[in-house]
């Protein structure tokens, strides 16, 4: 596991240095970029609670989001966001939560997913990029504000052109209006939070911690960020929930968070 993530180091750096200043569309970018990520969908594949038929389906899709809508992830972390969905199908009234969509290429994904499993999916959202960081996290590691903004016609229609929008609904808002203002009303199979700010992710915790259901998991697409990993990583962070220290797993941009049962939810 050190030699790939050395090797990928490398061929990053590799890319920084040669690559991209001779491409200067980030769209262009990106398609370059796949043909070296695209092998992150492998563990996608081995999906059991999905027919063959259906995986190289929902692939196709998940390939044409790639190839068509700007974001901010990796197959790979798909694919693992995806693994954990789908290890099996929804429980009556459960829901999969994605806070920060940008131009909806994981929310396109991500719907499609739900829609195959029998998830509803909700998207919250400011449409408005990135919440005001503080100099503190600015100093960490780069001022965010007000980046990937995306109105909430763009996420629609990415949502029609490559996803599932009829299992989709969308909440506007700033997180500390929306999830920051207490427990979801109701079960939450998965959480995808993607953010870039602290404070933003403490909002969005707050929503979603108190409605996991048992076997419930959180994704931060921002570990790598020094603000947001401390949050996590702060004993103190969980708690205020009355819960235990979750097991946090991951490296680079994804973080898997995940509680002992006893600790979640009174929702099964």
């Amino acid at each position: 596991m050190r030699n790939s993530n050395l090797i990928e180091h490398k061929l990053n750096r590799w890319y920084v240095r040669w690559i991209r200043p001779r491409i200067s569309a980030e769209i262009d970018r990106q398609r370059l970029k796949l043909i070296y990520d695209v092998w992150g969908y492998a563990p996608f594949l081995s999906i059991k609670t999905l027919t063959l038929r259906q995986k190289l389906t929902i692939l196709r899709k998940f390939l044409s989001v790639d190839w068509n809508v700007l974001h901010g992830h990796k197959p790979k972390e798909i694919s693992a966001v995806c693994k954990a969905l789908a290890a099996r199908l929804a429980r009556p009234g459960e829901v999969v939560v994605e806070a920060g969509c940008w131009n909806g290429g994981s929310s396109a994904k991500f719907s499609v997913m739900c829609a195959a499993l029998g998830y509803r999916f909700y998207i919250y959202d400011s449409f408005e990029g990135v919440e005001q960081m503080t100099p503190d996290e600015i100093s960490e590691s780069f001022n965010f504000s007000g980046s990937y903004s995306a109105g909430e016609e763009v996420v629609r229609k990415t949502l029609v052109d490559y996803g599932s929008p009829e299992v989709c609904s969308l909440h506007k808002g700033w997180f500390a209006e929306t999830l920051g203002t207490g427990p979801l009303s109701y079960s939450v199979r998965l959480a995808y939070i993607d953010c870039d700010v602290a404070a933003g992710t403490q909002n969005a915790l707050i929503g979603i911690v108190p409605s996991l259901v048992s076997d419930g998991q959180i994704f931060s697409q921002d570990f790598h960020l020094p603000p947001v990993r401390r949050l996590l990583e702060n004993p103190a962070t969980w708690t205020g929930f009355g819960k235990g220290q979750p097991v946090i797993s991951g490296s680079g941009q994804l973080a898997t968070i995940s509680f002992d049962a006893d600790d979640v939810g009174h929702r099964s």
